[in-house]
């Protein structure tokens, strides 16, 4: 049963406090399993696992989250052209992107939105809670047990949210919507999904203070589906499908990476397919070693394996041109951040087998010393999480 909250969960201060016990989100455990839950006032709860304690070196994260899933009327509601042009007035070009990132993501929390578009917590709180008034997100607690303790509040876009979304590019609603719904309705691997968007999120936030660095770009995971099942479509290639793809600008040029985030639920051999899948795909390409293929993984152990898995099925390659596969792992992630030297390249081409715990034998590289693929011809403040940077940006991190 779910322990009722009591009224310090509704007070803005204790909140706002509890929001600052941030525990990184790189971790891995179990997918998530929903049960049933009771709740207070209507709010619909949902239970989630995330499997064993986390072992040492391993990120803190909550072991058993409960999500409060309130869902209000008004966020369900079709506004008029009347209704969507008052709101229109009353939404900054801040807010509209916050929603078209929560179209894009899917699920963010209190936090990401915080290091995306604000100063300071306090003030993100405030206009997250003007957007929820006006029925156009969902923010959703999530405590934690034993006990009743506050975590990050999950954040997606209502359908209210989506149709102002549409009406501002002025496309049919009933995609935004649509999408809306399976977030709302189908978050039980919502866990997963924040954790490849803190990815992103840290390259962001450890890349702001680097005057001639920044990422460029961040495809969400449902426009990199699309986009290349379009092109497999068209052209009969396998369809590998990311967590989310990246431009990054250094002062080499553009980096494009691909991210896997590995829970350690799928088998080896599973991974051996979605390697497969990436080959396939990108052997059509020129310079296909020029985009790189980022798998994070729980621990070394399975890094081992990862490393020899992709080394064996390397005489199905069959070609010169490859994409890069790299590898790290959670808590190297969580010490280091992406930018820092935790990238190990996987030596398709050894004639040898990588040696046990080849993770503590070779030199690992930084993000920003990948190789690049194209010069850099764009000014560095467009990047997101630099300052003002959604003024620049109106159609948010997917589009340049």
């Amino acid at each position: 049963m779910m322990p009722a909250h009591s009224d310090p969960l509704e007070d803005d201060a204790d909140a706002a406090a509890d929001e600052l016990e941030f525990a990184p989100s790189f971790a891995s455990g179990d997918s998530l399993r929903p049960a049933p839950q009771e709740a207070k006032d209507g709010a619909q709860a949902s239970r989630t696992q995330f499997g064993p304690a986390p072992e040492p070196g391993r990120s803190l994260i909550p072991t058993h989250p409960i999500i409060l899933r309130d869902l209000p009327p008004q966020a369900e509601s079709h506004p008029t052209q009347a209704q969507l042009n008052r709101l229109h007035r009353t939404l900054n070009q801040r807010d509209l992107l916050i929603l078209q990132s929560l179209h894009d993501y899917r699920y963010l929390n209190t936090l990401q939105v915080k290091e995306l578009f604000f100063p300071s917590l306090r003030s993100c709180q405030m206009r997250l809670q003007s957007l929820k008034d006006l029925g156009l997100i969902y923010s959703w607690k999530v405590i934690e047990t034993p006990g009743v303790r506050r975590r990050h509040s999950l954040l997606l876009i209502s359908a209210r949210g989506a149709r102002v979304l549409a009406d501002w590019h002025g496309d049919d609603p009933r995609d935004y919507v649509e999408r809306s719904h399976d977030a709302r309705d189908h978050c039980w691997h919502a866990t997963h999904d924040l954790e490849a968007n803190q990815f992103f999120i840290a390259v962001i936030t450890q890349s702001r203070e680097r005057e001639d660095e920044g990422l460029l770009i961040w495809y969400g995971e449902e426009h990199v589906r699309a986009e290349r099942r379009a092109t497999a479509r068209e052209y009969k290639w396998p369809v590998p499908t990311p967590d989310g793809c990246g431009v990054y600008l250094a002062a080499s040029g553009r980096i494009i990476f691909d991210l896997e985030w590995d829970r350690a639920t799928e088998s080896l051999a599973r991974l051996r397919q979605k390697i497969g899948s990436y080959v396939g795909h990108f052997e059509h390409y020129r310079e296909a070693e020029l985009h790189h293929v980022l798998f994070v993984v729980p621990t070394d152990d399975r890094e081992d394996k990862l490393q020899h898995t992709i080394w064996r099925e390397r005489p199905r390659f069959g070609h010169d041109s490859c994409c890069s596969f790299w590898t790290t792992t959670a808590y190297r992630l969580r010490d280091w951040g992406p930018l820092g030297a935790i990238w190990l390249a996987v030596e398709i081409r050894a004639t040898e087998a990588p040696p046990h715990q080849v993770t503590k034998l070779r030199r690992r590289t930084p993000l920003n010393q990948l190789a690049p693929i194209l010069p850099n011809e764009r000014a560095i403040a467009d990047c997101i999480g630099k300052p003002s940077w959604w003024e620049r940006r109106p159609g948010g991190g997917q589009v340049a």
